[in-house]
């Protein structure tokens, strides 16, 4: 619980300092390819068509994201991003604040690394009918390249890990008990930002 503590709440100082300090607003969407990784346990089987073990798998499909922020001077900036993802298991939709810091690879600050920090909540709704909707704090962090157009327009290339807390424990009618969880994510994804 800790590191959850610590990483909303340096997002959040991020995000609280952003209208005193802030240069640069923008906003932007991106595109990219999420992979979710998902876990069912079978502690307790006494239907004799099951039997007991851990099973683990992933699915890759489409995110789609919308994002707003600051760029608080040229090594900082603090961001929320809207994504939406669909894939087999079934929908989710995260809300995420995010803080970066930026190092210019060149002498105009055109081309950036960036490396940060994300916290936020992530809304599940599983296809599958047992398995309920849920909000879940997700955290993690993100890293990529960032290419400045004009003054105006910058696109980038980044990547973002999230730890998800997705849970639920499962018993049928004959006695067989199972557990479920959503173990994390990870996106890749291109992005275009316009500043103003």
């Amino acid at each position: 619980m800790t590191k959850k503590t610590l990483a909303v709440a340096a997002v959040i100082t991020a995000a609280l300092s952003a209208p005193t300090m802030a240069a640069d607003w923008f906003i932007g969407g991106g595109i990219g390819s999420q992979e979710n990784n998902y876990k069912a346990e079978i502690t307790e089987a006494v239907d004799p068509g099951f039997s007991e073990g851990t099973f683990k798998d992933s699915d890759s499909d489409m995110i789609y994201e919308l994002r707003g922020g600051a760029y608080l001077n040229d090594n900082n900036r603090v961001y929320g991003t809207y994504s939406y993802n669909s894939d087999d298991f079934g929908k989710q939709q995260s809300f995420l604040m995010s803080y970066d810091y930026l190092v210019g690879l060149d002498a105009n600050n055109k081309v950036n690394w960036f490396i940060g920090a994300t916290a936020g909540v992530n809304h599940t709704s599983p296809d599958v009918d047992m398995l309920k909707s849920k909000n879940n704090f997700v955290w993690g962090g993100q890293t990529g390249f960032m290419y400045k157009i004009n003054d105006s327009l910058s696109t980038e290339i980044g990547y973002r890990y999230l730890k998800q807390d997705y849970d639920k424990t499962l018993t049928s009618e004959a006695g067989d008990k199972a557990s479920f969880s959503f173990d994390d994510s990870q996106q890749v994804y291109l992005s275009v930002d316009y500043r103003f």
